[in-house]
């Protein structure tokens, strides 16, 4: 019997070319345009030198030539930021946006002394709202660990330093597309599991208030923390304060003062059609005395 082997011999090349065709020329990763000007290139040393101890002094050499400090500390954010985007399930593009900004901060020396992760943290916060899927101070401070006044700080001197909109963590810009209550119900909701109607007639609420000047002042979560209470309890689909305060993050006292006035108004707020067509009762909104 003969068995015939074929091998082939040709250079198992993976090419990164634009151009269909082999490209020798480039091999390995993708660069990071992210990380232009850096060395992007690792150097192992092995440690099998027989004894002689050439490997340990390869290696020192090796350290001492790797990037500088400040580079390091870029690697380190930039790895930091990458992982709090996934925990957050935020999409790879606002990594890159948080990336940007940590390098455009940290070439230009905006926060010097301020702690990394409030850095990282304050960069997260203004791509995601750039990127048009906001997050509130609350979650950004739970997710990173960093105190709401260290991260306040922080975001004001980005918001100067990069011309961004003011105030948009601000009450007065609540009618603004990326930072407005209605952009959270949808997280809110699908966390409490209430039906799509709910959102929607919740949505309808709060710009009806708006547009009477109800709940002026008070922030985005707070207003839609208190018209997902008062619109479950309009359409007979009960939530307690307790679990919308810990989806919201707010107080249930904040909850229960967004709601009385909403209440106070009530007829302003809620659409005859509604009731016309059995889905709401305005006898389903329970008087809030509790001062």
């Amino acid at each position: 019997m003969f068995l015939l082997h074929y091998s082939n011999c040709e250079n198992a090349f993976q090419t990164f070319a634009n151009d269909e065709g082999d490209d020798p020329s480039r091999v390995g990763a993708a660069s990071d345009p992210l990380m232009e000007g850096m060395e992007q290139l690792d150097t192992v040393i092995s440690f099998r030198d027989g004894g002689s101890g050439i490997a340990r002094e390869l290696q020192r050499a090796a350290s001492r030539s790797q990037n500088s400090r400040s580079e390091r500390n870029l690697l380190t954010a930039f790895r930091d930021i990458a992982s709090w985007c996934e925990q957050f399930s935020l999409p790879k593009t606002i990594s890159d946006i948080a990336k940007q900004l940590y390098r455009r901060s940290d070439e230009e020396k905006l926060l010097r002394g301020k702690p990394l992760d409030a850095v990282i943290a304050a960069c997260i916060f203004i791509a995601c709202r750039q990127a048009h899927v906001p997050r509130t101070f609350r979650e950004i401070c739970n997710l990173t660990h960093v105190s709401k006044k260290i991260l306040g700080q922080c975001y004001k001197a980005l918001e100067q330093a990069f011309n961004l909109s003011p105030g948009a963590t601000a009450a007065s810009n609540q009618t603004s597309s990326t930072s407005g209550p209605e952009n959270l119900l949808v997280r809110y909701c699908n966390h409490l599991d209430l039906p799509a109607n709910v959102q929607s007639i919740t949505s309808d609420i709060i710009v009806a208030a708006r547009s009477h000047g109800i709940a002026d002042g008070r922030s985005p979560v707070s207003i839609a923390g208190g018209a997902i209470y008062f619109t479950c309890h309009l359409l007979g689909k009960v939530k307690s304060l307790r679990d919308i305060s810990s989806v919201a993050g707010v107080s249930e006292g904040t909850i229960r003062l967004v709601y009385r006035l909403y209440y106070a108004e009530k007829e302003k707020l809620v659409k005859q059609e509604w009731i016309d067509e059995g889905k709401a009762k305005l006898e389903n909104l329970p008087f809030d005395s509790t001062k």
